[in-house]
């Protein structure tokens, strides 16, 4: 099984196809398998790399690092791989990686997709729009949220293959994901507009966790940052409307200078 000893951890990796590089990087909820209705159709132009987090799938290493080991895992992972720039597209909880890659290692990135996260830009505003969304959703898990209620009615057995990719992931530390304490008021939105990449942020239309106008402001903080919303689709946009997702990010990365040449 293809493994990666970087950074103090063993992370699981795979790569399929070939071409310009294209790292897609998984949400608390998912692990590698999440991409497979993105693998077959964007390893026809990029060559992509998915891999499990520390902690998640079949990676392995201390969680206590903390927040900040997702971009250095992701920096040493890509040095490993030899990827000196890649297309780099983050679901939730991998929106945390791009901060770290964003920060120590800008020049890999050629371009980016936030899906369903803010990557950290944030000003006042997003922070209202996260506490009236936690009071919304009240003391359940967020992954109660992660599926479109209307998604679950109508495609149960995929609700339940998103529920069982979860289930393989190991027990991790509660409130390890948790937002910074509330006299953090840094943002990232400067070090993304410095990065002068295209930008598309993605949100699905009764995403409660990350929600379209979270979303709208964050993007609105980042120069040049374009935004899409998917009808219908939850928090889990490129799981629940997969040929929607894939069509407008398709579309993105083929309007960039030279992608997937």
């Amino acid at each position: 099984m293809p493994y990666a000893s970087v950074n103090g951890t063993r992370l699981y990796f795979e790569q399929h196809g070939a071409g310009d590089d294209l790292v897609l990087l998984h949400g608390a909820g998912g692990n590698h398998l999440s991409w497979w209705q993105q693998l077959p159709k964007f390893s026809r132009s990029f060559r992509c790399t998915v891999y499990d987090a520390r902690g998640w799938g079949l990676s392995r290493g201390d969680v206590a690092a903390g927040r900040w080991a997702f971009g250095t895992d992701l920096i040493a992972l890509m040095d490993h791989l030899g990827i000196e720039h890649a297309h780099v597209v983050a679901h939730s909880m991998g929106g945390r990686a791009v901060a770290g890659l964003a920060r120590l290692a800008p020049r890999k990135i050629r371009s980016l997709v936030l899906s369903g996260t803010t990557a950290g830009a944030t000003d006042d505003r997003v922070r209202e729009i996260q506490d009236e969304l936690r009071d919304l959703r009240g003391n359940g898990n967020l992954r109660e949220h992660a599926l479109a209620s209307e998604f679950e009615q109508a495609q149960p057995a995929l609700a339940l293959l998103y529920r069982q990719i979860n289930a393989l992931n190991p027990p991790r530390p509660r409130g390890m994901l948790g937002r910074p304490p509330p006299s953090y008021r840094g943002s990232m939105h400067g070090f993304l507009s410095d990065l002068g990449i295209p930008v598309l942020f993605i949100v699905g239309e009764h995403d409660r966790i990350t929600s379209p106008e979270m979303v709208r402001q964050a993007s609105s903080l980042v120069i040049g940052a374009i935004h899409h919303e998917i009808p219908g689709a939850g928090h889990s946009a490129y799981f629940e409307r997969a040929d929607e997702w894939n069509r407008i990010v398709l579309a993105f990365l083929a309007a960039l200078p030279e992608a997937g040449a």
